[in-house]
């Protein structure tokens, strides 16, 4: 029998909510443990799915990777394509037919609780794609009809209705001509999208030179509010260069003096890297740490947690890309950055209070360098969390050959064993420009979708996007096992499912093998867009046992759930 309890903490309270998740923490926390992944796991493949997916060839520049998210709040992932300023920006809808093998069952309707295995259905390593498969998505008309100059995107659900909104940022013609945001409003199962700029005021905005927005409840009342990042704009622009709204009642207001309107910055990520419940700002491309302190707070902590790491300085330059991760098990939020030029650094959290590099220098590729964008997530279901990087660059000679994109397998203590023969290689002239782990089709493995091409035509060849599934051996084939977690709106419908806290107990038949995993809702890594990933992704190794289910919505909301199934799509609460 599940077991349901909530706390409601004051949405402006700062010390109660943080409390709230604090104790939750301590209750559920993994404490260190000797090894993350299984000793013999075989690392994840991937198979070339592009031709059957749907999804348009056609080649274009690219800026900051795809937005991934569940737009009519349905529990299947929906894309956003982003080809910069070449093209508009394409829409898919998910077909939500499971694969692309030849007599896929369909998964019935998203049910409360419980649904029946997604496992039955055949894998890609038993039936290889079929040229008369079905399509995972549809393409659906352009959400704007018109050629804009889109950078960052993100989404959540802004208006708290279930389905998930989207805000696009907008260059400014080198600071001629300062573009505003589009936000485009999602009304849910009827699939159709307009503009919302306008009737939530963001269309107010001054403008500026648009990289990254960052949806996320800043003052702990559940909804999500609003930062703008921008990229350096010309003396006596108005306004000032980063911006921050408060959603109030579904329209954004100007907050000022939070700390972040000077930070010298331009793309991000979101985490909780001190572990009090508030979510924090990682910016890049020269690393800043800036820590939530207060509803629309902010303060600048590199120093304070940097200085720990040898020549923090050069490390923290030359940021391309950025992913959090518990690489450890040790139930603290590490930082892997991607750097084209350098090395790339894992970092590792250390007691909540500074990071540390990790063990070779802090960088598991070793020699091996120029990554353009990091995606995290547990590729081969052993229990630790992998990491794969798109490689920056083109091919010498211009020919389209397989490019070497990293896989870093997580082992024993972090032991990461990198290769380049995992099958998600896009053949391509153009150099790797984005990726991002989801499980497009809810079979309980990652799978990768692939941007090529530069954000800059004339730098190198323009590319396209593929799309690769994963082919580990399913559950149901004596593969490990998994669990997708759908986590909607929390149970009093006043918290969007952003950022939500998520700790899993996981153990074997007998109870031996006990563990406890954490996750969030959120993106999995990323430079300017900002993936919703509302149906998170949990490999168990060898547990066939869940235990205990805990999610901590933002507003202190909290759900327990006991004698989860495995090896299944469960919901938590409905959208």
């Amino acid at each position: 029998m599940d077991a349901l309890w909530v706390r409601r903490v004051a949405p402006s309270a700062l010390g109660a909510a943080a409390a709230v998740l604090l104790a939750v923490t301590a209750a559920v926390a993994p404490h260190a443990v000797a090894g993350q992944g299984l000793d013999n796991a075989p690392h994840a493949r991937w198979a070339d799915v592009s031709a059957s997916s749907g999804l348009t060839k056609s080649a274009s520049t690219k800026f900051g990777g795809a937005l991934i998210s569940d737009l009519d709040g349905d529990g299947w992932y929906d894309l956003v394509l982003n080809n910069h300023d070449q093209t508009t920006l394409m829409l898919y809808w998910n077909d939500r037919r499971g694969g692309f093998v030849r007599g896929a069952d369909l998964l019935p309707a998203f049910t409360r609780g419980r649904t029946p295995r997604a496992a039955a259905t055949p894998s890609p390593e038993e039936n290889a794609p079929a040229s008369d498969s079905v399509r995972a998505f549809t393409r659906a008309p352009d959400p704007l009809a018109f050629l804009i100059d889109a950078h960052g995107l993100t989404a959540g659900d802004i208006f708290l209705d279930g389905s998930s909104d989207f805000v696009v940022m907008q260059g400014g013609a080198n600071g001629d001509a300062p573009a505003t945001p589009r936000l485009l409003r999602s009304w849910g199962k009827s699939r159709r999208l307009e503009q919302a700029q306008r009737a939530t005021g963001l269309e107010a905005d001054t403008g500026g030179r648009g990289r990254t927005p960052l949806l996320v409840d800043l003052d702990g009342d559940g909804d999500l509010d609003l930062i703008l990042l921008n990229y350096v704009v010309p003396a006596g622009a108005p306004g000032t260069r980063q911006r921050v709204y408060e959603n109030v009642g579904g329209r954004f207001v100007l907050r000022e003096n939070t700390g972040l309107e000077n930070a010298n910055v331009e793309r991000a990520i979101l985490t909780d890297f001190n572990g009090d419940g508030w979510m924090d700002v990682v910016a890049f491309p020269f690393l800043r740490l800036y820590r939530a302190t207060g509803n629309f707070k902010f303060t600048d902590v590199t120093s304070s947690w940097m200085w720990r790491v040898p020549n923090w300085g050069n490390i923290a330059s030359n940021v391309w890309s950025a992913a959090d991760l518990d690489a450890n098990g040790d139930g603290r939020w590490d930082l892997y950055l991607a750097k084209n030029q350098g090395a790339d650094v894992l970092l590792l959290n250390v007691d909540n209070d500074h990071f540390e590099l990790s063990d070779a220098g802090g960088s598991p590729t070793g020699s091996n360098r120029r990554h353009a964008d990091v995606t995290v997530g547990d590729f081969n279901n052993d229990g630790a969390v992998d990491v794969f990087l798109s490689y920056a660059m083109a091919p010498p000679d211009g020919k389209a050959v397989a490019r070497k994109d990293v896989l870093l397998t997580n082992g024993p203590g972090t032991n990461f064993t990198l290769t380049v023969n995992h099958g998600a290689n896009q053949v391509s002239a153009a150099a790797g420009d984005s990726v991002q782990a989801f499980d497009y089709n809810r079979d309980g493995r990652l799978d990768l979708l692939v941007g090529a091409g530069d954000e800059v035509a004339s730098r190198g060849p323009v590319g396209t996007w593929a799309l690769f599934a994963n082919t580990i051996r399913s559950a149901s084939a004596g593969g490990a096992h998994w669990l997708l977690v759908s986590v909607g709106r929390s149970p009093d419908r006043r918290a969007a499912p952003s950022h939500a806290l998520l700790y899993l107990t996981a153990t074997n038949a007998d109870g031996g093998a006990k563990r406890t995993f954490m996750r969030r809702v959120g993106g999995a890594g990323g430079s300017s867009t900002n993936d919703d990933l509302r149906v998170v992704h949990f490999g168990l190794g060898p547990r066939t046992r869940v235990t205990l289910l805990t999610v901590q919505w933002s507003n202190g909301v909290s759900v327990e759930r006991t004698d989860v199934p495995v090896d299944a799509v469960y919901t938590v609460t409905e959208v």
